[in-house]
């Protein structure tokens, strides 16, 4: 989901080089030659890589970014989203892990997008993580809570019509299938709460 511009998803040089693991020099020296071309050259000079188009240009294989999705728990239940294009209908809030940008940073990033919504990561890490079995994509699940005020709405617009509160059998009947890590984890969440407000 998310809605980043296209020009903040490409890398500076010294970012593109740890991003494959080699030193700015070397891409700097590889772009020289003609080996590998530059996304873009701002018109002060900088020079600008997708990360995928660079992977392909040297052979390596284009990575899928993993989607993460935020397992926002409060007084009020768990938030989920209703998506414009219907597919699903109903998700929870997250995105694609952006380039240099742990998965912590991308949930809280998309979850401020398109909620309005301040939250905080649980120490404890991910909930679970997994291949989606019918879209391939690496989904990463984070347990989340508010910062302070639950008040949430739509921040992105084109991905989603709504944002709100359900409780954990909305959530059963709105996303059917659910990851069972998740289920098993919002239904001792939405019990006990694990963060204080």
């Amino acid at each position: 989901m998310g809605g980043m511009d296209e020009d903040e998803k490409l890398l500076s040089t010294p970012e593109a080089a740890a991003l494959i693991g080699v030193d700015p020099a070397t891409l700097w020296r590889w772009q020289k030659s003609g080996k590998v071309q530059a996304t873009w050259t701002t018109p002060g000079g900088k020079i600008k890589w997708d990360p995928n188009d660079l992977r392909r240009q040297l052979g390596l294989p284009v990575e899928k970014r993993p989607i993460v999705l935020a397992i926002i728990t409060s007084a009020e239940g768990v938030l989920v989203g209703k998506r414009n294009d219907g597919k699903p209908p109903y998700t929870f809030i997250g995105g694609e892990v952006e380039p240099m940008e742990t998965a912590e940073e991308a949930v809280i990033r998309e979850v401020e997008e398109e909620a309005k919504l301040t939250i905080m990561v649980s120490a404890a890490g991910p909930i679970g993580q997994r291949v989606h079995p019918k879209t391939g994509r690496t989904m990463i699940y984070m347990p989340c809570a508010p910062v302070g005020s639950t008040q949430v709405e739509v921040g992105d617009k084109e991905e989603l019509e709504e944002v709100r509160w359900v409780s954990l059998s909305e959530a059963e009947e709105l996303l059917p299938g659910l990851y069972e890590p998740v289920l098993v984890y919002l239904a001792k969440a939405l019990r006990e709460p694990e963060f204080t407000e």
